[in-house]
């Protein structure tokens, strides 16, 4: 078999992976067979042209046991994908800022049930759509509310009868300046609901990234930077790819409806390859498996990561619980599938058996827009990530197939 080498840089160390790696896999309890499954099944959907390309890692007990790049960063280039190469990962930005933001919470700027309006004056009067009319909100937007997503703000929709959601799609989020013009678009837009009520995914890490620059009096961008991606030497995650790495930014596809690829977002057009001073804590990053690896894992390792730590363990063992399970039915909202919750800025898996997937109780993660996807089980010391980049990915079901997998792998 002709030796494939990939060569993975993660942190301080460089891991060169070649087809041992699978055989290397059985010593920490993962089937060889059930690996080699899992590729033909991933590679299925390249081929059948569903998708450009896949990328996906499995690490347990701290050893990268699996990874895996197929396809195409380019179809019409006919560029293959490399394993640096950079992914969109859209709200996989927002474990990474609900983090940065806790990192301010350890040093005591906050506390959770903070009202917002202590630090964002314009959240002060929001209003809340009601029966129809839009009425004076009950309660105020705490900080925890936007790390849970309870909020009450919403996102742009596609779905015209929704009252709120729909007057976000009267606001051009694409040229907004920064984060300050961010926040004076979204205070008239009237909440879903009285925060503390509901769960609604929305703009509320958007409000965090904005909050951060507040209480930091940094940007983002940098406070990131310093905070995490420095001392994780997640070199590759920014708000803009540098043209140094124009080459490695992974074109982005929609599916036409004639089934045929079509590309949405490329290297000469795209906005991460343009000037950024909007930096969206919701979901303007990019990223890639080497770097979103590190970060998983320091999470795995409650909070610290090579002797860099980034947050407590409490902290993380609060991020990672279930904030939802007292204020209300979770079975009516779309992307919280039955069996999950949600804690501060990351799903969390509650009843494995309702999810209908194989997995754990507490497993948590996130994924992205374009169909990036990471899941984080500390009873099993898993991580698994996947890679993609098309929109929309639902339909695909991938992200159910790339899971399933994984757990069936295990062999102890």
């Amino acid at each position: 078999m002709k030796k494939i080498i990939l060569c993975l840089f993660i942190s301080q160390g460089l891991f060169c992976q070649n087809n041992s790696m699978i055989k290397e896999a059985e010593l920490f309890g993962i089937s060889e067979a059930r690996l080699k499954y899992l590729n033909k099944v991933m590679h299925s959907f390249v081929d059948n042209g569903k998708i450009s390309c896949i990328q996906t890692a499995i690490m347990r007990r701290g050893k990268l046991v699996h990874f895996d790049t197929y396809g195409f960063k380019d179809i019409k280039s006919k560029l293959k994908l490399k394993s640096d190469d950079i992914f969109r990962i859209y709200s996989m930005t927002k474990p990474i800022v609900s983090v940065a933001l806790m990192t301010l919470f350890e040093e005591g700027k906050f506390q959770l049930y903070d009202p917002i309006d202590k630090y964002i004056p314009e959240l002060k009067k929001m209003k809340v759509y009601d029966n129809g009319r839009f009425v004076d909100a009950k309660n105020k937007i705490k900080i925890i509310d936007l790390l849970r997503h309870t909020s009450g703000l919403g996102y742009f929709s596609n779905n015209v009868d929704q009252a709120v959601d729909s007057l976000y799609n009267e606001i051009d989020f694409k040229n907004i300046l920064d984060n300050n013009e961010f926040i004076s678009k979204i205070k008239n837009i009237p909440l879903n609901f009285d925060p503390g009520t509901d769960w609604k995914y929305g703009l509320s890490t958007n409000v965090i990234g904005y909050l951060i620059e507040v209480l930091s009096g940094m940007g983002l961008d940098e406070y990131l930077e310093w905070k995490i991606f420095k001392p994780l030497n997640m070199k590759d995650t920014s708000f803009e790819v540098p043209i140094e790495n124009y080459k490695r930014l992974v074109t982005e596809y929609t599916l036409t409806k004639q089934r045929k690829l079509k590309p949405i977002d490329q290297t000469e057009s795209s906005r991460f390859t343009k000037k950024v001073t909007h930096f969206s804590g919701g979901g303007g990053l990019v990223s890639t498996m080497d770097d979103y690896l590190i970060f998983s894992q320091m999470l795995l390792n409650n909070g610290s990561y090579k002797n860099n730590r980034i947050l407590s363990p409490k902290t993380i063992q609060m991020m990672t619980s279930d904030h939802l399970n007292y204020i209300f039915d979770k079975e009516d909202n779309e992307l919280l599938i039955k069996g999950t919750s949600f804690g501060l800025g990351f799903a969390v898996t509650t009843d494995v058996s309702e999810t209908n997937l194989l997995g754990s109780k507490d497993v948590f993660g996130w994924g992205g827009a374009a169909g990036t996807f990471f899941r984080i089980d500390p009873k099993e010391n898993l991580i698994f990530i996947m890679m993609i980049q098309i929109k929309p990915y639902k339909q695909l079901q991938i992200r159910e197939y790339f899971q399933n997998m994984v757990y069936q792998s295990l062999t102890e």
